[in-house]
């Protein structure tokens, strides 16, 4: 667990607009390549679906949340997002030879998948290709054919079926760190949607509510109109003891 805790944290603490120092992120990138698995643990029964660098621990059989809180319901959403969420921050951190060609053979893995080329959004392949989406605006930052075929999915396929209601925000935090190019207008888009969920108040559980709301704020924050945002924190309501994001 301690290679998925770091790497929540990590992220976390990076939405929230904190900067690790050097050190700090050196110290990071030499945790998480001291987990990188041996050949032996790779799943054989299927070359191209699931990772090959990184698996996320057992974990009792209870498949571990993403960054922003969704259950993923199969090994695949779990799995490859897991793997995904490493290599950005060793990319990020300690970017190097292994690192690089760990991401282009991941990037190659997932050209012949159906949920990561082929546009497929059913089950659990929407989700997982949303992850994909996500791996994509730092290993493909230059594809935007690419980027712009998972964002149609997504578009298309959202309301086909009901989903965790982690999923729509999961999509605004990707595109929170997107391409502007391509981030912009799917922001402008979804704006009103996602101001109506900043302005929410949310119940406190794991003590980590604001990351979401960070989330949605530096993704309206892309926006010429609501920069303002980017300078506010979340706060907790004293009379409901929720938490809660001021817009106005």
């Amino acid at each position: 667990m301690q290679a998925y805790n770091m790497m929540i944290k990590t992220n976390h603490a990076l939405i929230r607009g904190e900067v690790p120092t050097d050190a700090q992120k050196k110290k990071i990138a030499k945790w998480l390549r001291a987990h990188r698995v041996t050949d032996g643990r790779r799943r054989t029964f299927d070359a191209y679906a699931y990772p090959r660098f990184y698996f996320p621990p057992v974990n009792g059989g209870k498949k571990l949340q993403t960054i922003i809180p969704i259950s993923p319901k199969t090994n695949i959403v779990a799995d490859n997002a897991y793997e995904y969420e490493i290599l950005r921050l060793l990319h990020m951190f300690d970017p190097d030879d292994e690192v690089t060609e760990m991401v282009e053979e991941t990037k190659e893995r997932l050209r012949h998948t159906c949920f990561g080329y082929q546009r497929c959004h059913y089950a659990e392949c929407f989700e997982a290709g949303m992850m994909v989406l996500r791996f994509l605006a730092f290993a493909a930052a230059d594809d935007e054919a690419w980027m712009q075929k998972q964002i149609d999915v997504y578009n298309k396929h959202f309301g086909d079926a009901k989903h965790h209601s982690g999923v729509q925000k999961f999509y605004w935090y990707i595109l929170s760190e997107m391409p502007m190019g391509l981030a912009l207008p799917q922001i402008e888009k979804q704006a009103e949607l996602i101001l109506a969920h900043l302005g929410r108040e949310y119940p406190i559980k794991t003590g980590n509510e604001d990351v979401a709301l960070y989330a949605m704020r530096n993704a309206l924050a892309r926006l010429p109109q609501y920069m303002y945002l980017k300078e506010r924190k979340p706060h907790v309501n004293e009379k409901t003891g929720k938490i809660y994001f001021e817009i106005k």
